[in-house]
């Protein structure tokens, strides 16, 4: 008995030793702190590597409700005329015979195809200024913009690829590559009234990242930090101007809201501060509707900080700023009565679907879901998307197309009731079997003044 209590004491000894020596190794960062460092990043990447794969080909999941398709349904025909614009991808209306297939189309509300731009493949490769993760990489469409020419200008990220930002092109009506630029652009961007481009782009730093005059530093345990800045380019894709966002919460004393949870209270523990996902611009027909701002102020989405802001250009520093219902939010939106809408990804009960659409007022900060509305019955399709999701408001401010972009579904809400007025499912046939295809961006198609090529990819 004596000889097994001597062992059971030992083994405890030298488990207690090894975890002090543990704790000692990441408090000191000594050996093995490294190695097990790099081993965690490893198979946090390896995990990560695995979760991307299912979404290689923006394919969300295999389909099993009957539909082979896609479903475009008008639940009501009050006002609802326009055409959508819809951005695709490679296993949008694929053909077969062809290999062609949809970057994206204008369709009208019966899902009849009215023009159609060929996807072009892969046209970011070789990576530039870019790492492969793995051997497998491609790049998706995820912001786009459709100009009353036919031309469409879109943004790409890339899956298994380091930074993910991939760069934006513009293509004609005839689908012909007009130019690209291989920037790290990244999300969704906007266009401005003299043709500008306002859109995301990614800073490389170095970790510890540290703030002059500042108590705080960042720390990223892959070794690099990757935040934001705001890139405004010309009609021609040429960089005119760059804001370092980082620089911009700082100057305005808006430090604070980049902290980890209480710990370490001088480091922040983060490889992605800020995150931004999206950007606009406020025009000047809508500025006298939000007192306080004035036209050319930004609109700026940041998933990491669970918060949106209204940045001044010209100052490079924010007017307003808002943390509070929203949990990892994107595509916020200049509304109407000094109300922001924006797709709030985590903020609603799991109940009512968990993603939902949310007004925000600028001056009272209060909350309120536009949907689903808690009286309200819910839609047939689920509608929640853990990342991405896109809105736009139609130009009388009545309906919101919304893009619950990993379910592949777009449903168009009545801004007022919350009523469900039309939907599409974007079901596409994948190896021959029915799949879910992501939807990042869903927009009404007014203004055209192009000759439409009723689908047809030549």
């Amino acid at each position: 008995m004596q000889e097994f209590v001597s062992k059971l004491l030992f083994l405890f000894a030298v488990a207690a030793l090894a975890f002090a020596y543990g704790f000692v190794s990441h408090w000191k960062q000594i050996f093995p702190y490294e190695l097990l460092r790099d081993a965690n990043i490893a198979f946090d990447a390896l995990l990560q590597a695995r979760k991307e794969a299912v979404r290689l080909k923006n394919l969300d999941f295999w389909d099993d409700s009957g539909i082979t398709g896609p479903v475009y349904k008008l639940n009501s025909a009050t006002g609802i005329d326009e055409n959508v614009f819809i951005l695709g991808n490679d296993l949008a209306y694929g053909d077969a015979s062809t290999g062609a297939s949809y970057l994206a189309w204008i369709a009208d509300r019966s899902g009849k195809v009215l023009h159609a731009w060929r996807d072009p493949g892969e046209i970011w490769a070789p990576l530039q200024d870019r790492s492969s993760v793995g051997g497998d990489w491609r790049s998706y469409p995820v912001g786009a913009h459709l100009f009353a020419n036919g031309d469409i200008l879109v943004s790409y990220q890339g899956v298994n690829v380091f930074p993910i930002s991939m760069g934006i092109a513009r293509f004609n009506k005839d689908s012909n590559l007009v130019w690209k630029n291989t920037g790290l652009f990244h999300h969704w961007f906007t266009v401005g009234p003299d043709d500008e481009i306002y859109v995301p782009d990614t800073v490389l730093a170095a970790s510890p990242m540290a703030f002059p005059d500042h108590r705080k530093s960042i720390v990223c345990e892959q070794g690099t930090v990757v935040y934001d800045a705001l890139a405004i380019l010309d009609a021609n894709g040429t960089r005119i101007r760059t804001i370092d966002l980082l620089a911009a919460l700082v100057n305005s004393d808006l430090l604070g809201l980049i902290n980890t949870a209480g710990q370490h209270s001088t480091e922040i523990r983060t490889c992605d501060p800020l995150h931004l996902n999206d950007i606009q611009v406020l025009d000047a027909a809508k500025a006298a509707e939000f007192p306080g701002l004035d036209p050319g102020d930004l609109l700026l989405s940041f998933r990491s900080l669970n918060a949106i802001g209204v940045l001044d250009p010209d100052t490079e520093t924010f007017k307003w700023f808002y943390v509070g219902a929203p949990h990892e939010q994107h595509s916020a939106r200049f509304y109407t009565d000094n109300r922001i809408l924006l797709f709030d990804n985590y903020g609603g009960r799991i109940s009512r679907g968990t993603s939902r659409v949310l007004s925000v007022n600028l001056g009272s900060s209060l909350a309120e879901t536009v949907f689903p509305r808690p009286d309200s019955s819910l839609p047939q399709h689920a509608f929640y998307s853990d990342t991405a999701g896109h809105i736009d408001i139609d130009p009388a401010g009545n309906r919101v197309l919304v893009a619950f972009t990993h379910q592949g579904l777009v449903l168009e809400i009545d801004a007022g009731t919350g009523e469900v007025l039309w939907e599409f499912v974007n079901t596409h046939p994948v190896d021959g079997r029915p799949g879910r295809v992501s939807v990042y961006t869903a927009k009404y198609a007014g203004g055209i003044a192009f000759p439409m090529n009723s689908g047809e990819l030549h």
